[in-house]
């Protein structure tokens, strides 16, 4: 570990994400998990986050810096290491609200790729989501983005 490393990368581990960084961070992750993100999928995550109770005090402000956050650990560490931390401060009341909504992003252009899908199976794992309604959220997704 260098110098830097001990400095700043001190911060970065020492930051907690809260629920609603963990779950957009999630959303995100599903965006960014193909290598680009594209129009749709960042329409849909910003859809899904205005909906919802949980960001419902948040200003403009609120979402720049979470967003700035995200980015951060999304562009030095990578999809896993994001989702990994988003896992570990996700409610579980919240974990398959997330990982629907993640599924709706993947499947929003259309197209699943071999990435998108290793990113679906993984998060399953770590959001400690049963096989069965896991499937039953999919098999739900997909009906939903038919066409």
């Amino acid at each position: 570990m260098g110098l830097f490393d001990t400095l700043f990368g001190g911060m970065e581990g020492s930051a907690k994400l809260t629920s609603q960084e963990a779950f957009a961070g999630v959303l995100l992750g599903a965006s960014a998990c193909d290598g680009h993100i594209a129009d749709d999928e960042v329409q849909g995550l910003m859809t899904a986050l205005f909906r919802m109770k949980l960001y419902q005090r948040f200003t403009d402000k609120h979402y720049s810096q979470m967003f700035n956050k995200l980015m951060g650990v999304l562009k030095k560490k990578g999809v896993d290491v994001l989702i990994d931390a988003c896992a570990e401060a996700l409610p579980a009341e919240l974990r398959e609200t997330a990982f629907a909504n993640a599924c709706d992003i993947v499947l929003a252009d259309g197209v699943v790729e071999p990435d998108e899908k290793a990113f679906v199976d993984n998060l399953q794992q770590k959001l400690a989501i049963a096989g069965e309604t896991a499937l039953e959220i999919v098999q739900i997704m997909v009906v939903k983005n038919k066409g």
